[in-house]
């Protein structure tokens, strides 16, 4: 790790206070074997990154099968953790930061997890995206930086588990933020979290327009328990409303959550070399602003299983129909007298909700300045 790099805790303190992050240092020697590595297997596609995504994730995978545990052993057991969900985010450095390689090594990392695939309407169908600063400011960055979870409108079996961003360029300072919900939820009120927990808030899809009501999902919950009892979280932040106009609690509880992840969250720069992967059911993300500098990354989804998505879209993989994947996330057609935002709303109960977005916009938007003074 350089100097250059950034890693600090929302709210000040040391990062061994946020449960469930693990960081790892590649040595001297464990980045030249596998940077050797790397090399030796592209040979096997002609010295290039395979064009086809199929060969890519093929080769990835014998490449985290036969390279990792031979050339970095403690990398490789990081990755088993993050694999098996002992952990929720990982930070890696010191990684070879060779450009013809670049692509493989961020494909080979993201398969030691899981499965790596994408959506078709997304970066023209590649396993691995590349997100820049500029594209960010081109299609407004609000959203990025936003605390959110990626695929709120997409059911729970489609979505990406685990995001992974692999640094190319980042200028000093520019960070990457995470928090995971556990520590969250354990420091929320009782009201606050019974709320999140009920089916009381609808969903935008990406794109979708706010007063377009086939956008939005039926009613959901924010906080749940997956099959295994831990706590995950949904929440597209700024895409987000109550899911009956007039609910008293919509406004108090999110502000209440956007507070207690400002407080609780871990900041680190995705520089060249560096490795950052996290649960993105467990936990919510965002991309500090650039300002002037410049921010480039490579971007994988992984899941631990593609049955489900194979199954809803009748694709073999890795690259997915989205509008398919997330269908029965739809909010159904409204129905008369339905108390539900979906139904035939006044402009008034419409208006309050948009006062209420308006409320939980402006603190998040007072968390992230304090934040970033503290």
């Amino acid at each position: 790790m350089t100097s250059g790099n950034l890693i600090r805790m929302g709210g000040g303190g040391d990062t061994d206070r946020l449960p469930g992050f693990e960081m790892y240092r590649l040595s001297t020697t464990e980045g030249r074997l596998l940077a050797d590595g790397l090399r030796q297997f592209q040979v096997f596609t002609d010295g290039q990154f395979p064009q086809d995504v199929g060969r890519q994730s093929l080769l990835a995978q014998i490449v985290a099968e036969k390279l990792l545990a031979h050339a970095a052993p403690g990398l490789g057991r990081l990755m088993e953790k993050a694999r098996d969900d002992l952990v929720d985010c990982i930070y890696v450095t010191n990684l070879p930061a060779e450009r013809s390689t670049t692509s493989l090594l961020l494909l080979t990392l993201s398969s030691a997890i899981g499965k790596v695939f994408n959506y078709g309407s997304q970066d023209g169908g590649e396993l691995g995206m590349e997100v820049t600063s500029s594209q960010n400011k081109a299609a407004g960055q609000r959203a990025e930086l936003d605390w959110h979870t990626e695929g709120a409108s997409i059911r729970r079996e489609c979505r990406a588990e685990w995001i992974c961003l692999l640094g190319i360029d980042n200028t000093t300072g520019i960070y990457t933020a995470y928090s995971p919900v556990k520590p969250v939820e354990q420091t929320l009120s009782s009201r606050t979290r019974a709320w999140l927990f009920s089916q009381s808030a609808c969903f935008r899809t990406p794109y979708g327009s706010a007063s377009d009501e086939n956008s939005w999902s039926a009613p959901s919950a924010v906080l749940s328990r997956s099959p295994h009892g831990c706590t995950e979280i949904v929440w597209p932040s700024f895409a987000v409303r109550a899911a009956i106009s007039d609910d008293a609690l919509y406004t108090d509880a999110l502000i209440e959550l956007a507070a207690e992840i400002n407080r609780q969250h871990l900041r680190v720069s995705v520089d060249a070399g560096c490795f950052l992967a996290f649960n993105n059911l467990r936990g919510v993300h965002m991309h500090g602003p650039t300002g002037d500098g410049y921010r480039l990354f490579l971007k994988t989804y992984v899941r631990h299983s593609l049955r489900t998505l194979q199954q809803v879209t009748g694709e073999s993989g890795p690259i997915f129909a989205l509008t398919e994947a997330g269908a029965s996330q739809q909010n159904p057609p409204p129905r008369g007298g339905s108390n539900h935002m979906g139904s035939a709303m006044t402009r008034s109960s419409r208006r309050t909700s948009a006062e209420a977005q308006s409320a939980v916009w402006t603190a998040i938007s007072m968390g992230h300045r304090y934040a970033e003074s503290g």
